[in-house]
This record gives structure tokens, C-alpha cells and sequence, in this order.
């Protein structure tokens, strides 16, 4: 799984969030400050998609000389849940019940844990899928 096959295989999708990473990001489980919003910031996109998230994450890599580099783990949840939607790595139905368990619980901005969590579910599948195109 590279930085050049996930880019390749996003920058063909819509850029918008799917619906379950949506009704993630909109019920408050988005980064708040830095990193991409900091960016999107800077660029007058004031709700960045996860689409765009992830294209400017894999360009930026590919611009350090990292085309065919592996595509390593990324911390953050809301694009771990769009890159496992958006690709079908992990079924819609274990994606809408972790969403739920996120958004209605009381710890929705303990990020770490919830990384971690969402990490848990997706992110071998989506390692499998991009591995096995």
C-alpha cells in the first residue's frame, strides 16, 4: 500500500465525505486546529472533506520523494473512518456502529482513545484491501 496507490485510487472519488464518515465529522469528531485544518485553512476551504484530507496528505509525501513508500498509519480517526467507508475495507455496518458508539458517547473529544479505536476496527482492513489491488 503506497502513497502513489492510495492516491490513485481517492483522487477518483468525490470530494465529499460518504455518509457515515459525514455523520461522524458533523456530530463534532473532526480535528479542531493544525494539521489539515490548519492547511484548508490557509487555502479559504473551511470544511475540508476527507478526500481532500487524504489527497493533500499522499501529494505532500510524494513531494518529499515518497511515491512508492508505504503508506504508514495515520493517527486520525475521521480519516481512517472515510478511507475504510470510501474503499469498502470495512462493512457499513460495523462502520454506522462504531460512528454511534463515538458520537453518543459522553467522551466524544477523547481523540486518542477513540484514534486508537477506530485504528482497532479499520485499519488492517484497509492494509488488505489496498494490498490485494
Amino acid at each position: 500500500m503506497t502513497y502513489e496507490k492510495v492516491l490513485a485510487y481517492f483522487k477518483e472519488l468525490p470530494d465529499e465525505n460518504p455518509p457515515i464518515t459525514d455523520k461522524l465529522v458533523r456530530n463534532g469528531f473532526k480535528q479542531a486546529c493544525d494539521g489539515y485544518i490548519l492547511e484548508a485553512s490557509k487555502r479559504g476551504i473551511e470544511n475540508p472533506s476527507q478526500n481532500w484530507h487524504l489527497i493533500n496528505y499522499c501529494e505532500a509525501k510524494i513531494k518529499e520523494g515518497k511515491l512508492n513508500h508505504n503508506y504508514r498509519y495515520t493517527p486520525c480517526g475521521e480519516l481512517l473512518v472515510y478511507m475504510a467507508e470510501a474503499s469498502n475495507a470495512v462493512d457499513a455496518i460495523t462502520l454506522e456502529g462504531l460512528v454511534e458508539e463515538i458520537i453518543t458517547s459522553d467522551q466524544i473529544h477523547n481523540r486518542r482513545s477513540w484514534n486508537n479505536r477506530i485504528k482497532d476496527v479499520c485499519w488492517d482492513k484497509i492494509k488488505l484491501k489496498f494490498n490485494q489491488k
